[in-house]
């Protein structure tokens, strides 16, 4: 099931924290597809307004050592989709990189959004000089084939740090406030909910900026 660019466009407006909200009100536990530890090493750290939402493009990394997984049909910065959020899971702990400046490089050629990464990167020079989005665990200064390698591709992953599992095609919104996974089929009622709710935290903010206290302000605009 695909979500319609202008749905996507719609979805775009929202910080992830405004999503959080949105999946926890829907029920979506126990972290409303949040994915914790992963941040913005570029186009900066943890800085900028830089957003990217779209599809996930699942890439599951095992050790380099396991011969007996599977290795995908093609390299994995090539199969990628346009438009896609290529997401790849590693195993823990790992302290070589999952993905590098050439990557980085052929991504961005690609047109994928950006990547987020249950691992380290290195070459951040490199990223940051395309300005292509990259959010990952940690960083390292080794490289991915020495200590792990491709699997398996457009499978569900789980990301190390979370009960999350991520399925191909599920909408990941990255941001400077972190990374979030939507389920294909409660895109639409997120935005609902966020529309309604963005609208009264922003008479919360109103008040509380004309020095309205907190218990008042919410008890009319929160109804709490």
């Amino acid at each position: 099931m695909s979500v319609a660019a202008a749905t996507l466009n719609a979805l775009k407006q929202f910080s992830s924290c405004e999503i959080a909200d949105a999946l926890l009100k829907l029920g979506q536990r126990p972290w409303g597809g949040y994915i914790p530890d992963i941040e913005m090493w570029s186009p900066r750290y943890c800085d900028g307004d830089t957003r990217i939402v779209g599809p996930a493009f699942t890439v599951k990394m095992v050790e380099r050592s396991n011969t007996s997984a599977p290795s995908p049909p093609e390299h994995f910065a090539d199969a990628a989709t346009e438009d896609s959020v290529m997401v790849i899971s590693a195993p823990k702990d790992v302290k070589g990189a999952c993905w590098g400046g050439l990557m980085s490089a052929r991504a961005k050629a690609k047109k994928v959004q950006g990547v987020v990464i249950d691992g380290r990167v290195r070459d951040l020079r490199e990223h940051r000089s395309m300005e292509y989005p990259v959010f990952a665990k940690s960083h390292s200064i080794l490289p991915q084939n020495a200590f792990v390698r491709p699997s398996e591709l457009q499978v569900p992953i789980t990301m190390s740090t979370s009960p999350v599992v991520v399925t191909p095609g599920d909408i990941i919104v990255a941001d400077v406030d972190g990374v979030i996974c939507i389920p294909v089929d409660l895109v639409d009622d997120v935005i609902k909910s966020c529309t309604k709710y963005v609208a009264i935290d922003d008479k919360c903010m109103e008040a509380l900026q004309q020095g309205f206290g907190v218990k008042e302000t919410f008890a009319k605009y929160r109804g709490t």
